[in-house]
């Protein structure tokens, strides 16, 4: 029976194992032997394991292997593993790969279903669902005013005439896609729809890569797709330690970090405007667009920083849905949401622009029992 997009959930098909925005808060691997990047993939010496890094989902890729991986596969393997499950998401959901489910409904006339495969579907599910919890804040299907916009850190000479805004916006909101649970099935109720995964698929690519990994025995490794982080078990030593990563500051220069973190099998995401931005008559604008206005978020939140124990998607949702929503509603979300999303350990590091400029942070974290608390807005020291 098909249903529209307002649903959100739905029974989640059965799970494969095996191949088959950009950021503000770009997540640095500060791990001993992390190597930096480069624009050419290929391996690298992480001491006795390997880094591998890759082109892919219009970002860098790198995954960490050390030598005591706890997998009977060489650290080269594995990688390359990791690589097929990150490369196969991309396949499926860019949007505009030649097999691609995303492109293919995307030109689908309205009406017309278009079967998905099971990944695409439930990464969809997740963001409708989302849809649904911040009350429309997250909206997968704003393609269309997107579109309106160039988010390459230039001085933008003009902005869209309020007629094209309001035309294209007419042509977003999640309640318009219908879904076929049956037959994992997608359609759109009305022309020139258009679906967006940039929020979802780089996190979900980054848990079926660390999905494939611990299939395959690997219990120490680091995921990154362009800042999106799985920190699998610990960094091999005597003794073993937690995996450290660094926030970066938004507004400081290359390698400027605001403060470190020591996590251990937890993933890491994060959404604002330091990567993918505009600037017109001063103010800067970033590639996240607030579905309620139609226009992309100008300064406010500077970055939000999600770490999740178990989804880096989930991650990928918070960090998105808290920068729409600014401090004061995405704090009256996360009280709300507490119970469900924080009982397991979540943790939001925000950082929000003043009017001077200078930046506050705000903390939200929970206890192994639930319960929540808030670290109230302070100023955020300056990066090192």
């Amino acid at each position: 029976m098909p249903e529209s997009g307002n649903g959100g959930g739905g029974d989640r098909p059965a799970r494969r194992l095996g191949p088959g925005p950009v950021l503000i808060l770009s997540l640095l691997a500060v791990a001993a032997g992390y190597l930096a990047a480069g624009r050419i993939a290929g391996f690298g010496r992480a001491g006795p394991g390997v880094v591998h890094r890759f082109e892919t989902m219009r970002t860098l890729a790198k995954i960490t292997i050390p030598s005591d991986s706890g997998s009977r596969l060489a650290p080269r393997e594995l990688a390359e593993l990791a690589e097929g499950a990150i490369r196969e998401v991309d396949g499926l959901m860019s949007p505009s790969g030649e097999n691609s489910d995303v492109r293919r409904l995307n030109e689908a006339p309205a009406g017309e279903w278009v079967e998905v495969d099971p990944l695409t579907w439930k990464v969809v599910m997740e963001a409708l669902r989302w849809h649904r919890l911040s009350g429309g804040a997250f909206d997968p299907t704003i393609g269309p005013l997107k579109r309106l916009f160039r988010f390459d850190r230039s001085e933008a000479a003009a902005w869209p005439d309020p007629a094209v805004l309001e035309e294209a916006r007419s042509r977003v909101g999640a309640d318009k896609l219908l879904f076929d649970r049956e037959g994992f099935r997608l359609a759109w109720k009305r022309e020139g729809m258009s679906l967006d995964l940039g929020a979802l698929a780089k996190g979900f690519a980054v848990d079926r890569a660390a999905e494939v990994l611990r299939a395959n025995g690997a219990r120490n490794a680091i995921i990154d797709v362009g800042g999106e982080l799985f920190l699998l078990g610990r960094k091999p030593g005597s003794p073993p330690s937690p995996w450290r990563t660094a926030i970066r500051h938004p507004r400081g220069g290359e390698g400027a970090a605001l403060e470190e973190l020591e996590l251990s099998d937890r993933a890491v995401a994060t959404s604002g405007d330091y990567e993918s931005f505009f600037t017109y008559r001063g103010r800067r604008h970033q590639h996240i667009i607030d579905p309620a206005s139609g226009l992309p978020l100008a300064e406010g939140v500077a970055g939000v920083t999600a770490i999740h124990p178990e989804s880096c998607l989930a991650a990928d949702a918070l960090a998105t849905t808290l920068s729409v929503l600014g401090p004061e509603r995405g704090e009256e979300f996360i009280r709300a949401q507490a119970p469900g999303l924080f009982s397991r350990g979540v943790r939001v590091i925000m950082f929000s622009v003043g009017p001077g400029g200078g930046l506050s942070r705000r903390e939200f974290s929970a206890t192994p029992a639930g319960v929540f608390l808030a670290d109230g807005a302070r100023p955020a020291e300056s990066g090192r």
